[in-house]
Formats: C-alpha cells, sequence, structure tokens
C-alpha cells in the first residue's frame, strides 16, 4: 500500500480538491493509503483510478474511487460540475496522466510476473528439469525455469529470467536483466540486448519465408518451390518489449534487426531481413514483409502492413488495416490500401459518401 503523497511525488502531482490539499487536515493525502489501481467503473474504498478521457464521464460520475489522478486541463471543468466525487475523492493533476499510468504501473506491479524482474537473485536458480549445455555460459543471477533448455555456446547474462519451456539455440544470448516468458523460442544465433522481454508463446529466429520457384524447362510453368535456406540471425536490442505468440524471421543473409526501444504486440510477423527503428511501435496483427524497415518512433496500427523493401520514415503513423506499398516521408499520416495521406483518405471518403446520397436521391 501507498500513502497518496507517495504516489503524487511520483508522478509530480498536486492535489487539486481544496478538501484534500492540506495534508495534515483529517481527510488530507496522508490520510488515505492505496492498495491498487484498477478503473473507475470498478474502483472502491482504497482504489485508485484514472479520468483524462470524456469518454469515461459516466463512470467517473459513478466511481467511489479513494484516488482520482487526471489531467491539469480537466480540473477547472471538474470543478464546475459539482461531482459528488470532488469532495470524496482525492483529485491528483499533472501534466500527463497517460505518462503517470505508466509510472505508477510498476510501483503496483511488484509481486506480479508481468514486473521487470529487475531484482537480481543471490545465487543461482536453474529448475532441476531444465537442460544447459555445459559450454552455456549462465550467470549466478540468472533464473531458469522448468523444461528450459540452453544449447551449447549460449550466454545468459546477470539477472535474466527464463521462464519454463524456452528454448535458446546455439550461439544465442539473452541480454541482462531481459525476460523470456513461458514457451518462447530462440533460434540459433539470436542476440538479445538488455532489459528486454518476450511473451508467452514467441518465436525469433526461425526461417523467412523464401522460395525459389521450380520451372519445368518445357511448358515453361511452375511445378514447385525450392526453399532459401535463411543463414542470418535475429538482433534485438535493448529495452524492447515484444508480445504473446509473434513471430520475427531470421536474415536470408545480414540481420533482421530490432532496434532500442521498440515495442511489438501480439501476433506481429517480422520478415527477414526487416529493420524495425528505433522506438518503433507495431499494433496487434501488423506484419511487415522482407526486407521492409521502419523509422524512429513509427507506428504501425492494428493489422496494418509493409510491402516488401519498402521503407517508412521516422514518425510515420500508420492508421489501422494501412497498406504502406511505397516508401513514406518522415512525419506524415496515412490511411487505407494503398496507403494515402491521412487527410486525402477522409477527404475522398466524405466525396463517396455523398456520390452515394446523391444517388440514392436520384432513384
Amino acid at each position: 500500500m501507498f500513502k497518496v503523497s507517495e504516489i503524487a511525488n511520483w508522478i509530480q502531482a498536486k492535489v487539486a480538491n481544496p478538501e484534500f490539499a492540506d495534508p495534515d487536515a483529517t481527510a488530507g493525502i496522508n490520510s488515505v493509503s492505496i492498495k491498487r489501481l484498477t478503473t473507475l467503473k470498478e474502483a472502491g474504498s482504497g482504489d485508485l483510478a484514472f479520468f483524462f478521457s470524456k469518454h469515461y464521464q459516466d463512470d467517473l460520475m459513478a466511481t467511489r474511487a479513494s484516488v482520482i489522478v487526471t489531467g491539469n486541463d480537466f480540473v477547472k471543468s471538474l470543478e464546475a460540475t459539482g461531482l459528488s466525487q470532488w469532495k470524496s475523492s482525492a483529485f491528483l493533476a499533472c501534466a500527463d496522466p497517460y505518462g503517470a499510468l505508466a509510472i505508477l504501473s510498476s510501483h503496483f506491479s511488484r509481486r506480479q510476473s508481468a514486473h521487470d524482474h529487475q531484482l537480481l537473485s543471490s545465487k543461482a536458480s536453474v529448475h532441476p528439469s531444465a537442460v544447459v549445455h555445459p559450454t552455456a555460459k549462465v550467470a549466478a543471477s540468472a533464473e531458469i525455469g522448468a523444461n528450459a533448455v540452453i544449447e551449447h555456446d549460449c550466454v545468459i547474462e546477470a539477472g535474466a529470467v527464463i521462464y519454463p519451456g524456452c528454448y535458446i539455440g546455439p550461439g544465442s544470448k539473452l541480454g541482462e536483466s531481459s525476460v523470456l516468458f513461458p514457451n518462447v523460442s530462440l533460434y540459433e544465433r539470436t542476440q538479445i540486448g538488455k532489459r528486454v522481454r518476450i511473451h508467452a508463446g514467441t518465436v525469433i529466429g526461425a526461417d523467412g519465408f523464401g522460395y525459389a520457384p521450380i520451372i519445368d524447362p518445357t511448358t515453361k510453368k511452375q511445378i514447385g518451390h525450392r526453399k532459401i535456406y535463411h543463414l542470418g540471425r535475429v538482433v534485438i536490442e535493448d529495452d524492447v518489449e515484444i508480445g504473446a505468440n509473434s513471430s520475427i524471421d531470421r536474415g536470408t543473409m545480414g540481420d533482421t534487426v530490432i532496434r532500442k526501444q521498440a515495442k511489438i504486440d501480439n501476433q506481429v510477423q517480422v520478415g527477414h531481413n526487416c529493420d524495425v527503428g528505433e522506438g518503433s511501435v507495431l499494433c496487434g496483427a501488423a506484419g511487415m514483409a522482407g526486407s521492409s524497415s521502419l523509422g524512429k518512433f513509427v507506428i504501425v496500427g492494428a493489422q496494418s502492413g509493409t510491402g516488401n523493401q519498402v521503407h517508412v520514415g521516422d514518425y510515420v503513423k500508420l492508421g489501422g488495416y494501412t497498406g504502406a506499398a511505397k516508401d513514406l516521408p518522415p512525419d506524415t499520416e496515412w490511411f487505407g490500401v494503398p496507403a494515402r495521406p491521412m487527410r486525402e483518405f477522409f477527404r475522398l471518403f466524405a466525396l463517396q459518401s455523398k456520390l452515394l446520397k446523391d444517388r440514392d436521391k436520384d432513384r
């Protein structure tokens, strides 16, 4: 449990409602302890919730949360509404409530498996059923779960955590304080940096999808597929997080690279020789075709994709279901298939809607 004064300090917030502003008052912030973070709808006594979107106004009016974190821009309107919660709950106002959620989640998740596993063990913790090759170098503070397999010439650095059922192929490296959740597979020579988190069921380093056609010399028609074996690696830099059941393929020749701070959602496909730029985000079910690349802090919306060898520039945003079939310049926003500038897409959509209405009037 945490005092409200602690929480306010972590997120650089101030108490917005005067009933709770005096820390020495009976109802002051030091009289309240918070046991968990939850939604406005589910919150009760001892809970903290967040309000930073007008979509949750109805939930706000009914909440019983002890503390509500909101944005500075919401304070005046909240005070003017006469909400009963303004007198019964402590409102903490800060510049970035969504960022505050990220900060507080790290404090409240210390005992959950999805936390960062930042505390190093004092001695090796290797489950008796784990299979560790004698040539593998495993740091004393690493933790290895049941039925995990670590092949020859692997390096497992300090504070790394390997959950049950993981496979780490020959010559792979798992960096300091990185975490593999259950049943993650790393094919041979995969290189993973520090503080990387890879969630359950993800496969790193499988062969890319490459086949050369076999052509009948007489008919000139295709009669089969000849597999292209992939000789490269996957290299994942520091502070990357990859969701569950995603796939990142090894390079054909050369590496597939996921650069520092990139965030990849569940069920995402990254093809051979792709380069995911620093801080870029791939949302659920997105896909990158072989040898395509993202610049810095690109956002690829859900079920969007990039074509072969396409480069998406720095700070580009692709809306959901967008297909990038050509290179896209930096600092732009795109939507649709094929991708169009976002404003153009919605103007075209509005025009199509108007044409349909006009057609229906003439019938």
